[in-house]
């Protein structure tokens, strides 16, 4: 058995626990989502590049969207190492050694 799902089902035994898990789990999902965007945006800032747009969007349009959505995926994710530092800070004591 897998030693984190196996404290995934303590956890959800605990209702404290159970409700910072289904926060880090929404969180986990909307930063998945987001980046799911990231890609679209490079796709499309790809293809508007060789063929003058996409979607009725410029390649300087997908540039700028492409900045702004930069900025929120920096808030998301260091949200997101904020969240999990604990279990940052024990894998790094496991590279420690």
């Amino acid at each position: 058995m897998d030693p984190m799902a196996k404290v995934f089902e303590e956890a959800k035994k605990n209702p404290k626990m159970r409700k910072k898990l289904k926060t880090k789990a929404a969180f986990s999902m909307l930063l998945f989502i987001a980046f799911l965007g990231v890609i679209f945006i490079t796709m499309g800032t790809f293809i508007s590049a060789k063929q003058g747009s996409f979607l009725g969007m410029t390649q300087l349009d997908f540039l700028k969207l492409r900045a702004r959505y930069g900025l929120l995926m920096m808030i998301l994710i260091i949200i997101h190492l904020f969240m999990n530092r604990s279990i940052m800070k024990k894998e790094l004591e496991l590279l420690r050694g």
